[in-house]
């Protein structure tokens, strides 16, 4: 094979790769309406359930064309958002981080904050994706991924021991554990309270 088919075979398949991989402008568009057509309050949950839906090699395209069009539209449901979304698709931490960086970087804090709530274990690629996109917010970045980290150890040994989580925003979870008069163990009561444009991934 001479060396200009072998250039024109590889160019071939690179670009059948990476269509296979990437959201048509048509899926994207329609990705964007179905989520700025739903309330704000209701936009974590409708991206979310986009994400989840879309096949497996679509998901992080999903995920990333979901972030842009609410970092561009209504930046203030962002973090919530992206805390819905990497929640169920922790896979696609570092591509919806750098998609916010790269639409919103001066909304850096907020999104490496929500991301490091959300996920396990995604902490060092939080970071690195900040450090290469938004150098100059390093320090900030990395004080608010390390008070998510804190936010998130919490949460996870309140839950398991029963106790009361009070997250800034005006959002409060409390579960007790009781027992009834026989010493029998009795489901929690559970309160729930937000208001919308509540920023729950906020410290």
């Amino acid at each position: 094979m001479n060396l200009l088919k072998k250039s024109v075979l590889i160019t071939a398949t690179s670009l059948i790769v990476n269509s296979a991989f990437a959201l048509t402008s048509t899926e994207s568009q329609a990705l964007t309406q179905k989520i700025l057509a739903s309330k704000v309050i209701d936009m974590p949950l409708v991206a979310a359930k986009l994400v989840v839906a879309a096949d497996k090699a679509d998901r992080i395209e999903t995920a990333k064309a979901a972030v842009v069009a609410v970092a561009k539209n209504h930046p203030t449901a962002l973090s919530t958002v992206v805390g819905a979304i990497l929640r169920k698709a922790p896979e696609a931490t570092e591509a919806v981080v750098a998609a916010c960086l790269e639409v919103a970087p001066q909304m850096a804090r907020t999104v490496v904050a929500a991301a490091t709530f959300a996920t396990e274990g995604q902490d060092a690629v939080i970071l690195a994706t900040a450090d290469r996109l938004v150098p100059a917010q390093q320090s900030e970045v990395r004080g608010e991924v390390a008070l998510a980290k804190a936010r998130r150890a919490t949460k996870s040994s309140v839950t398991s021991k029963g106790g009361t989580i009070t997250i800034p925003g005006n959002v409060a979870v409390t579960t007790t554990p009781v027992t009834d008069k026989q010493g029998n163990p009795v489901a929690p009561p559970v309160k729930i309270s937000a208001y919308a444009g509540a920023d729950a991934n906020r410290p």
